[in-house]
């Protein structure tokens, strides 16, 4: 799919973010708990569309489909400030939007730039869900959905990490830290 520089940079950005937020430091899915804990602060987030898009974009994770993607492709193929670049009330028509998120897109219209922003937040999402060549962040939830799906090799997994922890023993011992029980 062809992107212009702006949104092949921003993507990987969006994704990151995205990644951020999918899973705490004990490895937990917290993808949803984060979002709506973003979603009830929007307000306040408002001010950094300007200047760190992405990070504000992710409230809106989830929030489109899109009824055409011909429409979608030019405007990722476009960047914001170029005449080919569609305003909100020309995208709209072709987006069906969650009603989650009219609150959240309402209270985004009246922010300056915020507008563009939603533009910019659709076509994120469209690249997300759409486009092949962005890395694997585009549906971080289906992990917690599918669990461990094709290649489940339990016991291969336990010899990698029961590897891993002897190596790692070995290295202690080596820096002079006693071995640890086991």
């Amino acid at each position: 799919m062809k992107k212009s520089r702006y949104f092949s940079d921003l993507i990987k950005s969006y994704n990151d973010e995205i990644e951020d937020l999918v899973s705490d430091s004990e490895g937990k899915t917290v993808l949803q708990k984060r979002l709506n804990d973003k979603r009830s602060v929007m307000k306040d987030l408002l001010a950094m569309i300007e200047f760190s898009p992405e990070m504000v974009a992710v409230v809106f994770y989830g929030a489109f489909t899109f009824k055409s993607s011909a429409a979608m492709q030019q405007l990722v193929a476009s960047e914001p400030g170029h005449a080919s670049f569609a305003d909100w009330n020309a995208l709209k028509p072709e987006l069906t939007i969650a009603p989650w998120a009219e609150s959240l897109i309402a209270s985004t219209l009246k922010a300056p730039g915020g507008d563009e922003f939603l533009v910019v937040t659709a076509a994120l999402e469209f690249l997300r869900l759409k486009d092949n060549s962005t890395p694997a962040a585009a549906e971080p939830e289906r992990e917690e959905k599918q669990g461990h799906a094709e290649g489940d090799d339990d016991e291969a997994d336990g010899d990698d990490a029961h590897d891993l922890g002897e190596a790692g023993a070995d290295w202690l011992a080596e820096q002079g830290f006693d071995a640890p029980d086991r």
